[in-house]
């Protein structure tokens, strides 16, 4: 069972309110903040002149433009040169005054750029730092604490540190009911943090819980945003993993499919959100030993990321990587090879060129029926022809193409978002 493998923190340097922060977003990897002002509004020019009137201080127009270079460059997706940036931004940043919110925003950079390389060890510290920085300005119980909690403790979890994640998460969940309890809304806006704690619960194997634990979610989500929502669609994909890794099959199918029609309705535009529900449902027919019925799945996520991702690419990484488990377990070893070394490249940032799968053998017509002919004798008849398997169903289909998308492939548009 791989790791969550979809990015969920809690919002890095997006999440406005505290009703699921943004962190079912999943599909896509996050972006870098561009420079914001001490006090808010819009981000301004490197070297603008500061909220107020006053010209920026040197330090100031050094961090907005050590900002703007990291933010380029992760978007070319050079990870490397955006971390080297980051990592200065944040020296200038500890210039600024004590609470100065400069300073968290670019320590979230940091650890975002080094959590989609992977590095997640690296991310700790940067993540430590900011639950420290919010406890001291806000007090403990804080909604921003159990945020900054939320995001070390998906790093824990990633890091296949379940012990250090799981505590984590339960005084984050704890933080959140109590604070959203009086507005109306605890059990729903503490969801992002259950739904963490169900796949920590499902990666100790502690199957009954985790079942318990999205089950609930999804209930909770269902009643309070109905049941075609991407917060619904996400609660479905961590239960369809859940119930895969409990042997229960036909029911994993079942969720994954039924995500992947809401993904259909309120992502359709999304190639990255199409993507990994087509992978999700894939991944929980291969775990059935369905290969056949997987396989076209994976084909059509990799094809769906035809004309590049941006910033989403890591997205194709994931896809490559389980097909190349599915290639392994059908003995095809060299092209499994092959698409380990596209992951590889994708991750490291390297530009790709997709591979071309060939097309299904076309169905022959049949000619019309003539007149029946008389049945052979028994010794005369050639072996029946297997009948052609049927096509993939409906939810297999490849997404459609973008109706005129959003500013942003984001997945999740924090609507007041989803946790996962």
């Amino acid at each position: 069972m791989r790791k969550s493998r979809w990015l969920r923190l809690s919002g890095v340097l997006l999440a406005a309110t505290v009703a699921f922060g943004t962190g079912a977003a999943r599909a896509e990897a996050p972006s870098i903040a561009a420079p914001v002002p001490k006090a808010g509004g819009a981000a301004p020019e490197a070297g603008a002149p500061a909220a107020g009137g006053a010209a920026p201080s040197p330090q100031e127009r050094e961090w907005a433009l050590q900002m703007q270079e990291a933010r380029d460059a992760y978007q070319n997706g050079d990870f490397a040169k955006a971390e080297a940036a980051v990592v200065a931004a944040v020296k200038t940043a500890e210039t600024f005054p004590p609470k100065d919110e400069r300073l968290v925003m670019t320590l979230n950079n940091l650890l975002m750029v080094y959590v989609v390389q992977g590095k997640h060890a690296y991310a700790e510290e940067p993540a430590r730092r900011i639950v420290e920085i919010r406890e001291k300005a806000s007090g403990p119980d804080d909604p921003s604490v159990a945020m900054a909690l939320n995001d070390l403790a998906g790093i824990y979890k990633d890091e296949g540190k379940p012990a250090e994640a799981e505590p984590l998460y339960k005084r984050a969940q704890t933080i959140i009911e109590k604070t959203e309890k009086p507005k109306g809304g605890g059990e729903l806006a503490a969801s992002l943090m259950l739904l963490n704690l169900a796949e920590v619960y499902r990666d100790q194997k502690k199957f009954p819980e985790a079942e318990q634990a999205a089950r609930k979610v999804l209930a909770v989500r269902e009643k309070a945003l109905g049941t075609h929502n991407q917060h619904v669609m996400a609660a479905l994909q961590t239960l369809g993993t859940i119930l895969s890794a409990e042997g229960k099959h036909a029911d994993a199918v079942a969720a994954q499919q039924r995500a992947l029609e809401i993904c259909k309705k309120v992502f359709a535009w999304s190639r990255p959100a199409m993507m990994q529900s087509m992978t999700y449902l894939a991944d929980a027919y291969k775990a059935d030993g369905k290969y056949a019925e997987a396989e076209p799945l994976y084909k059509k996520s990799i094809e769906a990321a035809e004309g590049g991702l941006g910033t989403s690419s890591l997205v194709l990484a994931t896809v490559f990587e389980s097909y190349a488990d599915l290639l392994k377990k059908t003995k095809r070893d060299a092209e499994a090879a092959s698409m380990e070394s596209l992951a590889k490249d994708v991750r490291t940032g390297k530009q790709v060129k997709l591979p071309v799968f060939a097309p299904p053998s076309p169905t022959v017509p049949t000619a019309p029926a003539g007149p029946a002919a008389p049945a052979a004798p028994a010794s005369a008849t050639a072996p029946a022809t297997p009948p052609t398997p049927a096509g993939p169903a409906a939810t297999e289909s490849s997404p459609p193409p973008p109706a005129k998308p959003p500013a942003t492939e984001s997945p999740v548009a924090p609507a007041a978002p989803p946790a996962k």
